[in-house]
């Protein structure tokens, strides 16, 4: 297997991070940041220039897992609204408009969304009265279909580039493993195995790989592994965490969250070597 670079660190502030994601263009990255003690708010990094300025500067809500739809003019993520719960959020960036879907449950929260390959629907997490499953809206918020229905957790949702099939992660069968199913719920598989837990998968656009969080030696390391359940490789080994994988546009990168020293921030692999 090609040696994987060593990564370059993006960010040097130390703050606590989480759920980055890039934008269509591969030139941004969109992140969940504590930018004041009680406010947790989406932040653009500009991978250019190394600036960054908040999405949404008014904003009092905490905000949390963005996704870009892929023409860029959407952008979605959950938001508190009144707690605990928290709504889906579909943001025009273009007119400044908003639609939103909002769980029936006072509780229910809405989590990890990302838009299908042609920008039509936003598979997401909900937990509400039927626990915790993975469902889809369309662009406007509407036309709830639940795309699993089982016992136990299903969650992190991650969909092919064709668009047909999604990688998730559940503990159907006892702790968070590793799952494919067809885009419309069906013929449900088991990726891979593992006695702890597989969580956050992130399928890469060139459809080659699934990058995912894993406990497998007690502590969170990255790993990728192919579609069809083989090569398992891991990215990092380090004692402290590394966590939320996502990729670039061009599948060349692979940016982490890593904890250092106690500090988070974030950094990019170069897996291109991977091929």
């Amino acid at each position: 297997m090609p040696t994987v670079p060593q990564p370059k660190q993006l960010t040097t502030d130390g703050r606590w991070k989480l759920a980055p994601c890039f934008a269509p263009d591969g030139r941004s990255i969109v992140f969940c940041a504590h930018q004041k003690p009680n406010l947790v708010s989406l932040v653009r990094l500009n991978l250019d220039s190394g600036s960054r300025e908040l999405v949404f500067p008014s904003m009092t809500d905490h905000q949390f897992d963005p996704a870009f739809s892929p023409d860029s003019r959407l952008l979605t993520f959950s938001r508190s609204a009144t707690s605990p719960q928290l709504v889906l959020v579909i943001h025009d960036l273009r007119e400044r408009t908003e639609a939103e879907y909002r769980p029936l449950d006072g509780r229910a929260t809405a989590r990890t969304p990302r838009f299908t390959p042609n920008g039509s629907r936003i598979v997401f997490t909900l937990s509400d009265a039927g626990g915790q499953q993975i469902a889809s809206v369309d662009r406007s918020g509407r036309d709830l279909k639940w795309l699993t229905g089982s016992v136990g957790i299903n969650c992190w949702p991650s969909l092919s580039p064709d668009g047909l099939r999604i990688v998730f992660s559940s503990s159907r069968d006892g702790h968070l493993q590793l799952y494919v199913m067809q885009a419309d719920g069906s013929n449900v598989r088991r990726l891979a195995e593992s006695p702890s837990r597989d969580m956050r998968p992130a399928w890469s656009p060139d459809g080659k790989w699934i990058a995912f969080t894993g406990t497998r030696d007690g502590n969170h390391d990255i790993y990728l592994i192919r579609p069809d359940g083989t090569q398992l490789t891991r990215l990092t080994d380090d004692p402290e965490r590394d966590d939320f994988p996502v990729w670039s546009p061009d599948s060349k990168r692979l940016v982490t969250l890593a904890e250092r020293a106690g500090n988070f921030d974030l950094f990019a692999y170069d897996v291109s070597p991977l091929g």
